[in-house]
């Protein structure tokens, strides 16, 4: 049995991977057979005369600057692991140079990202990578430890320290073993360039299940998911990826940190806490052991449909404190409910019968009170049959309190079916003069509703004629995430500035909330700003203390999240 529809046969081989947009060459967006009406529908949304098309450049012509690595540079590296794990290709260069923002793809697609990575190495084990780091704190090589490469934040950006001379990119998908397992305290170790699909394959094949599934999930890996604190959809059961965390290894220029593996300690500050959301800026995850858990026996996914916003909040806040059991509890506010129910009918042929059906639909719904207001909530109950019946019957309370109507089960099994899909749209849309980006905060329950008008007038004014939605998709006793999508015509002549003029006014608006600039993408470049200003002079100065103390010729991911 495994715990969902996995993936675990995609190839990660760099050349089948796309350099300059989401996703694998043999994966696709699943709506693609209908993008001519998904682009009608925006362009009408926009209030364009035409689809202007705006193709990608081709690899051959992206301007790559010569490396800087020197020949005995390349010499000494290729010794340490094999002249196989150097790359200076052109290839590797510009694939290990961005993440996967949109603002990274943008550069990518138009052919105007400056700074390009001089080399890209690939350890096998941890003696290599203590050889590297050695290596390039001795010979003044900047450090951009690598994953999956789908930070959405700038977290790759590359940027050279101080007085160096050459970037080189770490890779760690050569790093993909598990350990060792441990079924007796329910726990794995596993090396931390390990892709999720295979990660929760193996799992599955033994029972067991880590439960950790971000929407990156099927191009993402466990160290990145560590090193930026990532939160998976199922959040509500297995907690976000600190929370799994069980202990940790760290390779620094200064020497291996190691936190034990032991449940609970009071030993000071905890390390495991001070790697996870680290960002490559104190050294190279290596390993991480993690809490697994039985793959649940079964599970009931539903859709539920409340009249407005702040109903649905409601009902999630109450499940909370009432201490409900769920797995997911995904709120879509009105205009992401208007577009699913959108993309939900595309490709369906309208004939009468179908039109009598959602007129009866519709009418029904107006009769007990949901309008054009209407958001879903998806719900997702995981465990033993009697405790997915005992939470089940437990919400069916408070939905009915809150004027809800149960709309089954068939929703939550489309949601399940298609939750790794949309970051495919935007690699068509773009190809149409068309943007797609995303943002997220959190904030707690009295603030939530406020929050999340005051982020989407934000992005509709500083990108006029935009569409933007919110989703809220992680909850907790006190609050919740607000998970924000923008859709909007790319400026044809200043794209880049027309992405910072929308980045930095929903930006401000969380600031002025006193909410964190990010819930689970990290801080990376993009967000250092917003960062820095919430978390003082001191407590920037302190944490550039440590990593000064465990990287002193501060070669590791310069200029991200603290460093200067």
């Amino acid at each position: 049995m495994f715990y969902h529809e996995l993936n675990s046969k995609i190839d990660y081989s760099r050349s089948n991977l796309r350099w300059n947009a989401w996703g694998a060459n043999d994966q696709d967006f699943g709506r693609k057979a209908q993008m001519p009406e998904i682009l009608k529908l925006l362009q009408r949304e926009f209030k364009l005369d035409s689809i202007r098309e705006t193709p990608a450049v081709s690899l051959e012509n992206i301007k790559l600057p010569n490396g800087k690595l020197s020949p005995n540079d390349i010499k000494n590296l290729s010794a340490l692991v094999g002249k196989n794990n150097l790359k200076t290709d052109r290839y590797e260069r510009i694939f290990h140079s961005a993440g996967r923002s949109y603002y990274d793809v943008l550069r990518l697609h138009f052919n105007t990202l400056k700074s390009f990575v001089d080399g890209v190495i690939y350890p096998k084990k941890d003696s290599e990578i203590i050889k590297i780091l050695e290596y390039c704190s001795k010979n003044k090589i900047t450090i951009i430890p690598f994953g999956g490469g789908s930070s959405v934040v700038g977290g790759v950006e590359v940027l050279k320290g101080k007085g160096q001379k050459a970037v080189l990119s770490l890779d760690m998908t050569e790093m993909k073993e598990l350990v060792s397992f441990d079924p007796i305290s329910m726990t794995a170790t596993f090396q931390a360039g390990i892709y999720g699909p295979k990660l929760e394959y193996g799992l599955n094949l033994k029972g067991y299940t880590l439960g950790h599934f971000p929407q990156s999930f099927e191009y993402s890996t466990l160290g990145g998911w560590v090193a930026a604190r990532s939160a998976g959809q199922q959040s509500n059961r297995y907690g976000k990826i600190e929370e799994i965390l069980s202990s940790v290894k760290l390779i620094s220029p200064n020497g291996t940190v190691e936190t034990l593996r032991a449940p609970a300690a009071s030993i000071g500050p905890d390390w495991n806490q001070i790697i996870a959301g680290s960002e490559g800026l104190l050294g190279i995850i290596s390993e991480v052991t993690i809490k697994i858990h039985k793959i649940p026996e079964t599970r009931k996914y539903f859709g539920l449909v409340f009249s407005d916003l702040l109903s649905s909040i409601n009902f999630i806040r109450k499940a909370n404190q009432e201490e409900i059991k769920t797995s997911m509890m995904r709120l879509s506010d009105a205009n992401e409910t208007r577009l699913y129910e959108y993309l939900g009918e595309l490709g369906k042929k309208n004939t009468p019968i179908r039109k009598f059906k959602k007129f009866l639909q519709n009418s029904y719904l107006k009769s007990v009170g949901i309008g054009e207001n209407k958001c879903v909530v998806l719900v997702g109950l995981d465990g033993s049959r009697q405790e997915v019946d005992h939470s089940f019957e437990g919400l069916k309370k408070l939905w009915k309190k809150g004027g809800a109507i149960f709309a089954g089960e068939k929703l939550g099994q489309n949601w399940i079916h298609s939750r790794y899909n949309m970051p495919f749209l935007r690699n068509h849309v773009m190809q149409y003069g068309m943007g797609v980006d995303t943002m997220e905060t959190s904030s707690t329950y009295d603030k939530l509703e406020d929050l999340h008008k005051a982020g989407i007038e934000s992005l509709q004014n500083s990108i006029p004629g935009s569409i933007a939605m919110c989703h809220l998709s992680h909850s907790y006793h006190e609050g919740a995430c607000l998970y924000y999508t923008i859709l909007f015509p790319m400026d044809s002549k200043k794209p880049e500035e027309q992405w910072f003029k929308m980045k930095k006014s929903v930006s401000d608006t969380f600031t002025s909330f006193k909410a964190p600039i990010s819930h689970h993408h990290g801080v990376g470049f993009d967000h250092k700003k917003w960062y820095e200003s919430s978390l003082g002079k001191p407590g920037v100065e302190a944490l550039n203390g440590l990593k000064k103390v465990l990287d002193q010729k501060e070669i590791m991911n310069p200029g991200k999240l603290f460093h200067s």
